[in-house]
């Protein structure tokens, strides 16, 4: 539990971003980090240490990745664990051809977001994901 954030924190969406670029971090940390519970982490070895100990309601993942895993093998790796089952997962890339978007939607995930990122389209998708979401029970 968040002690720092104890009045809204359980009723808040969690939300996992995983970037290996800060810049893009901390962008999405100002779009988004005030109305969500959102975790930060940089590579798939991080991502995937967090995904073992938490569950989230969605989440976004870079695709090209520092380190020995992509963000496609990376969401292979997430599409085999159980408690992710069912979990949005929405790439976000600066691969920004309509070729990239439907090579990505067929790896398997929900949708797409190209960087730059149009802070509204981006808003808009994240909240469209993290409301309209059935409760797995």
């Amino acid at each position: 539990m968040n002690l720092n954030n104890m009045d809204n924190s359980d009723s808040l969406k969690k939300i996992l971003y995983v970037d290996d670029d800060l810049q893009s971090r901390l962008l999405v940390k100002h779009l988004i980090g005030k109305h969500y519970e959102l975790t930060l982490v940089s590579n798939a070895e991080q991502a995937l240490e967090v995904l073992n100990k938490e569950t989230f309601d969605l989440i976004l993942l870079d695709i090209r990745l520092e380190g020995e895993m992509s963000g496609i093998e990376l969401l292979s790796r997430i599409r085999q664990m159980p408690q992710h089952e069912g979990v949005p997962v929405i790439a976000v890339t600066a691969y920004a051809y309509e070729d990239d978007k439907r090579y990505l939607l067929s790896s398997g995930f929900t949708d797409y977001v190209s960087k730059p990122i149009d802070l509204e389209n981006f808003k808009n998708i994240v909240k469209e994901y993290t409301e309209n979401k059935p409760v797995l029970l």
